[in-house]
């Protein structure tokens, strides 16, 4: 299925630096991880390189959903044990992912020393050699979470019509908002019955951040409940046409995705992270 990368272009150019993506969602259960994984596959099928990391440290679940068992995970990198090239996995050739572990307490409570040593490796691997470096950050109002999303060129936030994953994600705007002073970032709406309950959430979300914030949210678009997901997901198959076919038309809206911001993607990272230490 072919992608339009016209919206994307917007951060390209003919020589243009490694993009950043985030995705985040309020709560756990939204499906921001497999959206997370579809969204790299469209960008890979249309000729990009793509490194998926997961910004969930300790409690990294990207190689599940994949049925991928790293050998090495980002634990060996900060013990010694492991280069930083050898905690990359290939899903296919030009689209890899990297994985944080699970379970890893050591990761979790990580000091600062090294978490800058890890950011400042991430940047000398992967700026250049990749077209789109995407994040699937942990659920709620995490400290990386906000780091990670008001850093990147294009933050993205997951969401559900359930009443309790509307309110999780409106307190996770309002956070990064007030923290971060982020204004713009795309809403997906996952699990609608239709276009017009996605809108509905939407709207419900804007008029409350309208009322309380500076916040702009942007509707990217909704996702359908498909049955299917559940049974690909237990057979590790995250890989969807219905998902995949959407996904495709909401990356086509995004041509209203933001000014780049000033300065680097991992330098804004590192100074937030380090303020949030």
């Amino acid at each position: 299925m072919e992608l339009q990368t016209m919206p994307l272009k917007v951060l390209e150019g003919k020589e243009r630096p490694t993009g950043y993506i985030s995705v985040a969602s309020g709560k756990g259960g939204v499906g921001k991880t497999i959206i997370t994984i579809n969204i790299g596959r469209i960008l890979y099928s249309n000729g990009k390189k793509v490194l998926l990391i997961d910004g969930d440290l300790g409690l990294s679940n990207i190689h599940l959903m994949l049925g991928i068992t790293p050998p090495k995970n980002l634990y060996h990198f900060f013990t010694g044990g492991a280069l930083l090239e050898e905690v990359v996995v290939p899903v296919e050739e030009g689209f890899d992912f990297i994985s944080s572990g699970s379970g890893i307490r050591e990761l979790v409570n990580m000091p600062f020393g090294r978490l800058k040593t890890l950011i400042q490796r991430l940047q000398e691997f992967a700026e250049g050699r990749y077209d789109w470096v995407i994040f699937d950050t942990p659920p709620g109002i995490h400290s990386d979470t906000i780091a990670i999303v008001s850093s990147s060129q294009i933050p993205i936030l997951i969401t559900t019509p359930e009443p309790t994953a509307i309110a999780d994600a409106y307190g996770l705007i309002k956070v990064m908002n007030s923290e971060e002073g982020l204004k713009e970032f795309f809403l997906i709406v996952n699990k609608v019955s239709s276009e017009e309950e996605g809108k509905k959430v939407y709207e419900s979300i804007r008029l409350v951040c309208q009322k309380f914030t500076t916040a702009e949210p942007r509707y990217a678009g909704s996702i359908k409940y498909h049955p299917k997901l559940i049974r690909n997901i237990i057979g590790q198959n995250p890989f969807n046409d219905e998902l995949i076919g959407e996904l495709t038309r909401i990356l086509n809206r995004l041509s209203l995705v933001q000014a780049k911001p000033k300065g680097g993607f991992w330098e804004r990272l590192l100074a937030k992270l380090k303020r949030g230490g």
